[in-house]
């Protein structure tokens, strides 16, 4: 089979390619300015490897693109107009085969099947793959046609085991940066801290300090498109509704932000009721409750039933409606993860293991004491009961919080019935010490002590006054040489006081409320196994699970008189 000409090629992948794809430039967010990547690297805004790889990615996905016009060239074209330096070309050409072919033994081969041939390099390979199924779909350059990944399995143009490993960082290592924090990252993720720009249609990489597109627990939306001319910033919603972008392209421009999706669910009394949850966030919204509270109105609600709302278009109505206040007697009510912007419960944090256990207690401590444990998806208290219903506690939560509930809704006397402060219940062992000793912290550091019968929040002198709390005790309160660090940050991992961890709290933008930002645990996607062998036969076993799982075992010796723990 001949090789098609690059124009014949390119003017079939522009039927498949009328909307914005690559990484094709920079948006200097001091300046609100644009420029291309080879200038990019003239003005070291980036280095030159990282401007030759998003080039490549670029040519490997069909063209080269001028993000000031929007215009797209050949590799021929670019270096002759100026676009790409010369010295770049060689590198750009061999890029531009993934769209045009390589020939070998007479056939025009894909990126995969040069691979298997090896005639390409694999990593190379992988990422061309990562960077074309990221922007639309494997390109068959004989058909000159994108097609989805798992299509593109069924014709050969891949395989499942290099799908299923693309973005699994054991397998396939990261081979792009983000030229904020010079961190690796996948194509697929850098595209999502883009923003289109209106008048090239074009999406550009946002540099500088401010990190507009960055998502945040703190604002609702993320920049997603720009408007160069006017020096705008807007989300896609804004965008949308000043007719900048049409339907279609802001669709897209959400799901990349938010996943919505509608489901009901049952009360305690069997009533149902419509929740609209975004999957990627968790965030939830009633929808009923939100009619109430005046965040939509009914006509939003019918035409989104009839089909003429989509549910992005739904969810960023209510999102742009919710603003809720700071609530600065708020404990930690939650976790945030910066890589995915989710939020998550201090349980489902825990399962995770991005909180240890005895953190997750301590702040659930601090909820149930204060009010309810809280569901950080929709910022609702709940007691112990109904937590647990709602798998918001486990069991053994629920046994370990009694106390500390009791704390807030009031410790009765068994004799008299009377509501003993915490003091009297530590004196009278109805209370114990530690437990009632921290949950005064709690209740203090969230805004002051809480009266059990009103439960309104008193000053430290007040509650003296009131009898919630002796001199001697306020006084250790209120001193924070007395507080333990006994929580750990699921950032740093470093130990921290609870005070510590309030102070160092972010607001969430959709509940008001304070959340412990997480680091994501690094993973190589297989589940650690712990086998015990016999000493001496340690060294067999190695050699038989090496050969076995290849490049996916790790190993760890812990060395006894009698045996030996392997880790894989």
């Amino acid at each position: 089979m001949g090789k098609k000409a690059i124009a014949e090629v390119q003017k079939d992948l522009e039927i498949f390619l009328t909307k914005p794809t690559a990484v094709a430039g920079l948006y200097i967010e001091a300046s609100k300015n644009k420029v291309s990547l080879a200038s990019a690297a003239k003005q070291r805004v980036i280095d030159k490897t990282s401007a030759l790889a998003l080039l490549e990615a670029q040519v490997s996905t069909g063209f080269i693109i001028d993000p000031i016009t929007g215009k797209k060239f050949s590799v021929d074209e670019s270096v002759i107009s100026g676009l790409v330096d010369y010295e770049w070309k060689t590198r750009l050409l061999e890029a531009e085969k993934a769209v045009l072919g390589y020939l070998f033994s007479g056939k025009t081969l894909s990126v995969y099947q040069a691979v298997e041939s090896r005639i390409l390099e694999r990593q190379k390979g992988k990422n061309i793959l990562e960077a074309q199924i990221a922007t639309g779909g494997v390109i068959d350059p004989v058909r000159s046609v994108r097609i989805p990944p798992e299509i593109a399995v069924e014709l050969g143009l891949l395989n499942n085991t290099m799908l299923k490993y693309l973005h699994e960082p054991s397998s396939n290592k990261k081979s792009f940066e983000n030229p904020n924090n010079r961190q690796a990252i996948y194509y697929n993720d850098l595209l999502k801290l883009c923003v289109l720009d209106v008048a090239s249609k074009c999406f550009l990489l946002p540099v500088g300090e401010r990190k507009i597109s960055t998502p945040s627990a703190e604002k609702i939306h993320k920049v997603s498109v720009v408007d160069i001319n006017t020096g705008a910033e807007m989300t896609s919603y804004e965008a949308y509704k000043k007719s900048l972008i049409d339907k279609s392209t802001y669709l897209e421009l959400s799901g990349q932000e938010f996943q919505w999706k509608e489901s009901t669910c049952f009360d305690a009394s069997g009533n149902s009721y419509s929740v609209l949850t975004d999957l990627k966030t968790g965030l939830q919204f009633n929808i009923d409750e939100a009619l109430i509270a005046g965040k939509i109105d009914r006509l939003s609600v019918s035409k989104y039933k009839e089909g003429h709302l989509a549910a992005s278009e739904l969810g960023d109505i209510l999102l742009t409606n919710s603003k809720p206040h700071t609530d600065l007697h708020s404990p930690i009510a939650g976790v945030w993860l910066p890589e995915t912007n989710e939020r998550l419960s201090i349980v489902k944090a825990s399962r995770k293991n991005l909180v240890d256990r005895n953190t997750a207690l301590r702040c659930l401590e601090a909820q149930i004491c204060t009010g309810g444990i809280i569901d950080p998806l929709t910022g609702k208290r709940y007691p112990l009961t109904e937590a647990l219903q709602r798998e918001l506690i486990d069991e053994a939560h629920a046994k370990h919080l009694q106390q500390c509930e009791l704390v807030f809704t009031g410790i009765k006397h068994p004799l008299s019935n009377s509501i003993l402060s915490v003091t009297e219940a530590i004196n009278k062992n109805f209370l114990d010490k530690e437990v009632g000793t921290r949950c005064l912290e709690y209740q203090h550091l969230t805004g002051g002590l809480i009266d059990p019968k009103s439960h309104s929040r008193l000053s430290m002198e007040d509650a003296i006054k009131n009898g919630l709390i002796d001199a001697i005790t306020a006084t250790k309160t209120q001193d924070d040489k007395f507080y333990i660090k006994s929580l750990m940050c699921p950032k740093t991992k470093k130990q921290f006081t609870y005070q510590e961890a309030l102070q160092g709290a972010i607001f969430d933008c959709h509940t008001g409320l304070r959340l412990l930002e997480a680091s994501e645990l690094i993973t190589s996607g297989i589940i650690p196994t712990y086998i015990i062998v016999q000493h001496g036969e340690g060294e067999k076993i190695i050699q038989f699970l090496a050969t076995y799982f290849g490049f996916a075992y790790r190993w760890l010796f812990a060395y006894s008189k009698s045996s030996i723990a392997l880790c894989l």
